[in-house]
């Protein structure tokens, strides 16, 4: 990893907060118009800190469903011990975030190496006629178990504190805010939807087109999505692998120390992991949110 990606704490001075840091922010800010990602090493870092990092970006903080919650603001990072694809976080949602943050607790001895992906310099070398293919909106359908939506809905919906709270009348108002949303409840209280998705987006902190979804991503809390093409046909796991092939060339890993934090441009930069090799001493920390 080049060392220009990485922000050190010796730059700045010990007597004030990590997240009050004179100039860290615009620095942080400067390095996601650039890269679309930035690493921080060596700062006195807690989870309470790192949430508050995240405040001096985000409007408003989001949530996995299908994390456990770590504090008010953040959640563990859990998703097995495999290798992880590439992806957006929440990607296949209508709200995903535009900022995601990683705080390194305790690392791993052996592997577990998160991945980024630049998906604006991913995008610029994609052969022209996977340009054209993904041009075209792509539609995400699977299930949700009940408990997985209601707590998406208490999340999202402004009117809502807890998830006992919701119903299906919430649940309707909010796939009428999304016109690309479309949603049925199943017998078994699960939910059957449908997403139309743009594979290729712009963020909030670059003007580039970037590659940025979830189609290399995990399932590993949910029912493996089902993408298809606008014109009826379906990503085939060939087309996948071509994917992740191209976007090896662009994908870099980040090494955790304790107390690392990484911000990513969620829009532009997919993330990944490597293989887990010592589960028992890795502890990760996810925060995302609106800008």
């Amino acid at each position: 990893m080049e060392n220009s990606k990485i922000i050190l704490a010796r730059s700045f001075t010990d007597s004030v907060p990590f997240y009050n840091q004179p100039g860290l922010v615009e620095a942080c800010n400067d390095r996601l118009k650039s890269d679309g990602w930035v690493w921080l090493r060596g700062f006195d870092v807690d989870l309470d800190s790192f949430a508050e990092l995240l405040k001096k970006f985000c409007t408003r903080l989001t949530f996995d469903p299908a994390r456990q919650n770590s504090s008010r603001s953040t959640q563990k990072v859990d998703a097995g011990t495999d290798a992880v694809g590439l992806h957006i976080e929440n990607g296949n949602t209508p709200f995903p975030p535009d900022l995601v943050g990683f705080y390194c607790g305790k690392s791993a001895s052996r592997g577990s190496q998160t991945t980024v992906c630049d998906g604006a310099k991913l995008y610029e070398q994609l052969p022209e006629t996977l340009k054209k293919r993904f041009s075209q909106t792509l539609t995400v359908t699977r299930d949700l178990p009940e408990a997985l939506w209601k707590r998406y809905a208490a999340n999202e919906h402004p009117g809502i504190g807890h998830e006992d709270q919701v119903d299906a009348s919430h649940l309707e108002q909010i796939l009428s805010i999304v016109p690309n949303h479309r949603g049925t409840l199943n017998d078994d209280g699960s939910l059957h939807y449908e997403l139309d998705i743009d594979p290729v987006i712009k963020s909030r902190f670059s003007p580039s087109v970037a590659f940025a979804n979830a189609i290399l991503g995990p399932s590993f809390n949910y029912q493996p999505p089902r993408y298809t093409f606008a014109d009826g046909s379906e990503i085939t796991e060939g087309l996948k692998q071509q994917l992740a092939d191209l976007a090896e060339e662009f994908t870099l890993e980040v090494p955790w120390q304790d107390g690392d934090v990484v911000l990513i441009d969620n829009k532009r930069v997919m993330h990944g992991r490597r293989q887990i090799l010592d589960w028992e001493n890795r502890e990760l920390y996810i925060g995302m949110g609106i800008v």
